[in-house]
């Protein structure tokens, strides 16, 4: 029979392996709930991180403006497009896209049509031929640090989207006139040419500018006709709001928005076989008018 001390050590023992069973099971339950938590966090963080992201609209479209022809009538230039770039044709119809605002920069994307030419491989082989002939380039990309705005000298959208798609020579040469967006009357901006790519619409300029196309009949001189846009509320607040989200996106500054007639005096003025507009569309007083508007809501 054991004695009174093996009985008392018997139960001490078994006290300590049942502390040690509770200390553990508390160990291995804290463990599970720090498990739970951490996974708990990331599928939260992974769900956020999903209600976060958005993605651009695709480019904008717009109508091109004249690149050197006697009247100031927009006038597409051809470009090739990269190789790794799927070649923009046509849409069958015109898409909108907006997007809140550009990313790390405040001046909102504002509503745009997509509505872009025909730019088939025909029409990129003979943009690059005019690229390599007037700025020394080897392929189409656009390297935008300029925008370059135009009126039609047309009464309304159609008519300028049919002169950038018809192709028809300008200066004896093709590509036709092409600019990348056209704003109609009533305020629409329609995108005729992906950004990536130039456009023939301002000589000496293509390859550095963004062109912009705002309908308007040629009916008297620079500062009447560009009255007569400024009168149009949609139509010159539709300008302004695609100038600054241009500005943003590029970071192009105020002083490289410029009118058609000042193209022959801008620092990136260039090409190779000493061509130079003849156009007055937008001259120096009345990109004024349009900077001041542009600078009033920054």
């Amino acid at each position: 029979m054991p004695s009174v001390d093996e009985i008392i050590a018997k139960k001490a023992k078994a006290r300590a392996r049942r502390r040690r069973r509770l200390i553990l099971g508390a160990v291995i339950g804290t463990l599970a709930v720090i498990v739970a938590l951490a996974v708990g966090v990331v599928v939260l963080r992974s769900v956020a991180d999903r209600a976060q992201q958005t993605v651009e609209g695709g480019p904008t479209a717009g109508a091109t403006s004249p690149d050197a022809s006697t009247a100031p009538t927009a006038t597409p230039t051809a470009a090739s497009s990269p190789s790794a770039e799927p070649s923009p044709t046509a849409s069958p119809s015109p898409t909108v896209s907006a997007s809140p605002s550009v990313a790390g920069n405040a001046a909102p994307k504002p509503q745009i049509t997509r509505d872009y030419i025909d730019f088939d491989a025909q029409r990129q082989a003979e943009m690059l031929s005019y690229a390599r002939q007037h700025y020394g380039s080897s392929n189409i990309r656009l390297d935008p640090k300029v925008i370059v705005v135009h009126y039609t000298c047309g009464p309304d959208y159609a008519s300028a989207h049919d002169i950038f798609e018809s192709n028809t020579p300008n200066m004896g040469v093709k590509p036709g006139v092409v600019s990348h967006f056209v704003i109609d009357k009533d305020g629409t901006i329609y995108q005729q040419l992906p950004l990536e790519y130039m456009g023939r619409h301002t000589v000496g300029l293509n390859h550095v500018a963004i062109g912009i196309e705002v309908v308007q009949e040629c009916n008297g001189s620079d500062a009447r006709v560009v009255g007569e846009i400024m009168d149009r509320k949609r139509q010159i607040d539709a300008l302004v709001a695609l100038v600054r989200w241009l500005m943003a996106r590029y970071d192009i500054p105020l002083d490289d928005v410029i009118g058609h007639g000042m193209a022959n005096d801008s620092n990136y003025y260039e090409d190779l076989k000493g061509w130079t507009n003849s156009h007055t569309d937008w001259s120096a007083p009345q990109i004024r008018l349009l900077r001041d508007e542009v600078r009033g809501g920054t």
